[in-house]
């Protein structure tokens, strides 16, 4: 004869299963959190970074996480370069967390062995900037091609979806050889310390005119 009482006692058995193993998943493994940087340091580019949302305990009171030290942050690059910018307090992004230890990885690179045997751990948090919220939105954004910006929008150089390029800031510095290959059309007066060239002939300060007759006359206008 069947046990009348198997079916509700299987399903209560599951139940209580359910919810042992979703209580040690909520304590014990970690994805992915939002956050933003407490402070960080230049030379290790290693931040201290608060978790963006609080930490609710079993009786439903929610307080603030412990901030979280020593958290690389991600920076755009690979071996042809390295997009630098600026992380000051408060700025936002997500925490993924790693799921082995990575201590002995960040200290030496490479294949490291494992320091401790931990697992999604939150102290093997890595911070990548970028991420934000409603109130941390990015404004006067130009949903129009490529553009790379002060936060406030007033320096820049873009790469617009009809592939005309456009720059603005306060001033611009070249500090290698430019060379034009179109014409280049300048709105305002073009100003320079050193000797301008035009086909190898100078037509700078110093320049001079032949066939001139010596006097203290000027020569006529520029032939166009």
């Amino acid at each position: 004869m069947s046990d009348p009482l198997s079916s509700r006692t299987q399903a209560e058995y599951s139940k209580m299963l359910r919810g042992i193993f979703g209580e040690y998943l909520k304590d014990n493994m970690r994805t992915s959190v939002p956050g933003h940087v407490l402070s960080f340091d230049p030379a290790t580019q290693m931040a201290e970074v608060q978790i963006g949302l609080m930490l609710e305990d079993r009786l439903g009171s929610q307080q603030p996480r412990r901030p979280i030290i020593h958290v690389p942050v991600q920076f755009w690059g690979a071996a042809g370069g390295t997009l630098e910018c600026r992380v000051a307090s408060n700025t936002e992004g997500v925490l993924f967390f790693s799921q082995e230890c990575i201590d002995s990885w960040v200290d030496q690179g490479g294949v490291a062995v494992k320091s401790e045997p931990r697992r999604f751990s939150i102290n093997d948090a890595y911070f990548i900037p970028g991420v934000r919220s409603i109130p941390g939105a990015i404004t006067d954004f130009s949903n129009d091609g490529i553009r790379l910006r002060s936060n406030d929008g007033s320096a820049y150089f873009w790469i617009h979806d009809n592939k005309t390029l456009e720059m603005d800031g306060v001033s611009l510095n070249v500090k290698c050889a430019a060379n034009f290959e179109q014409p280049a059309n300048f709105e305002r007066a073009v100003t320079t310390m050193t000797t301008i060239t035009n086909q190898g002939v100078s037509i700078g300060l110093e320049h001079t005119h032949g066939g001139v007759m010596p006097g203290s006359g000027t020569s006529g206008v520029v032939t166009p």
